[in-house]
């Protein structure tokens, strides 16, 4: 992987803008930029400083594209002084088209096993070796594995196979959930037997971040998942931060589910615009230099910059993505140098009008209309499809405002037109 740096070139722009690369690392050390106080993750941040527990459990949302997974590689950093921390990216190791909680505890067991070693643990420790036994006794038994107690090319190739048992071979993934489900408790016993172990040795909490359960586009899905297994996903003895979808949290169900976690933490988008149509010169700054921080300012002019960040919608994939489109285009016409012009981010913004226009119903553009003429939200089936789908953003100001997608909003008025409304 080529060390970050600022793109000089177009071609070069091209691989700092890919919008489905989070910051990790070293990205996360030469293109993070802090977010507005008011759309920061700085509360939570404090929370999980403040509380004494082992054991909390966090509920973590916000808008798909907003940046949550950066914000959480974030925290990671700021908490290691003091935590041992597991990151288990879902959306690698499960398959999100048909996932249940005890794919999630099967996973979280085999990465807390690999932090276990790389803090020291040895092969023969009572506590690793009855959380080994209990994978080669009812997930590895059918192939005669051996969970490999060393950190290193074996243990990955067995997590991996597991990991990739569970996302694509569906009979085998069936078999998975049978013998869990028929040996949770154990699971779950001889878990935290390891985890209050790896507590004690390491002299830190230890805390666990599932992310990825946010793309599940599936609501019901992952509404199911933590219907039906919130008690147990509450179980480990250890400080988790579940990430579920932004719609999810207006469900009635989910509610209900959600008052069982320590805390639900929303991270609000950043906003361009206040209620009253008023530039928010903090956020415009910080994608601004979102921009900047991975491209050569010579790359793109201020007026390109300026429609980049308006039809952003504050989401920074979307900016990152609209960004990656506008130097195709640039790139054909002006050469490896461009600059990206008001006209190639114009280019870009069509595209996703395509999408979109694909993918809004009649009914969805009844209530986008009705809530660009100043109507309320009123959290129905539909409002909730819109939210998953991002024509509808939420923004904080004094209270949750609601906004129609900027690229969206050009095709409400050309459906109010047509229809004489």
């Amino acid at each position: 992987m080529p060390e970050p740096r600022q793109a000089r070139t177009l071609s070069e722009a091209y691989e700092v803008l890919n919008p489905l690369r989070s910051l990790s690392g070293e990205w996360l050390k030469k293109f993070y930029v802090e977010r507005p106080e008011d759309c920061s993750i700085i509360g939570l941040q404090d929370e999980l400083q403040l509380d004494p527990s082992d054991d909390d459990k966090t509920l973590f949302t916000g808008t798909r594209g907003s940046g949550k997974t950066t914000e959480l590689h974030r925290l990671e950093e700021t908490l290691r002084h003091d935590h041992l921390t597991v990151f288990m990216n879902v959306e690698e190791l499960l398959n999100l088209g048909d996932i249940q909680y005890t794919d999630l505890l099967v996973l979280l067991g085999l990465e807390v096993f690999k932090a276990a070693r790389q803090a020291g643990f040895r092969a023969d420790e009572k506590m690793l070796t009855q959380l080994r036994f209990w994978y080669e006794e009812h997930i590895l038994e059918q192939e005669k594995g051996a969970l490999s107690a060393e950190v290193g090319a074996e243990l990955d190739v067995v997590v991996a196979r597991i990991s990739g048992q569970v996302k694509t071979d569906a009979t085998r993934r069936q078999r998975i959930r049978a013998q869990t489900q028929a040996h949770l408790s154990d699971l779950l016993e001889r878990l935290n037997h390891l985890l209050q172990e790896l507590r004690k040795k390491v002299g830190r909490r230890i805390l666990v971040i599932v992310d990825g359960l946010d793309k599940v586009y599936d609501l019901n899905q992952v509404r199911d998942l933590f219907l039906q297994g919130a008690n147990a996903l509450l179980e480990p003895a250890c400080r988790i931060i579940y990430t579920v979808p932004f719609a999810l949290s207006y469900t009635n169900d989910f509610r209900q589910v959600s008052l069982t976690f320590t805390r639900f933490y929303e991270l609000p988008n950043v906003k361009t615009r206040e209620a009253d149509g008023q530039v928010y010169v903090p956020g415009v700054n910080m994608l601004r230099e979102v921009l900047h921080r991975r491209v050569d300012p010579a790359l793109l002019t201020p007026e390109a910059v300026d429609r980049l960040i308006e039809h952003s919608g504050g989401l920074i994939r979307e900016l990152i993505a609209l960004a990656r489109s506008s130097l195709i285009p640039a790139r054909r016409l002006r050469g490896d140098r461009g600059p990206i012009r008001s006209e190639d981010v114009e280019h870009a913004i069509r595209q996703v009008q395509s999408a979109y226009r694909a993918l809004l119903t009649e009914e969805h553009y009844r209530e986008l209309s009705r809530i660009l003429e100043g109507g309320r939200f009123v959290n129905s089936e539909v409002d909730r499809e819109l939210i998953h789908n991002l024509s509808l953003l939420a923004y904080d100001g004094g209270g949750v405002w609601w906004g129609v997608h900027p690229i969206v909003r050009p095709l409400v008025e050309e459906w109010k037109r047509e229809r004489g409304v």
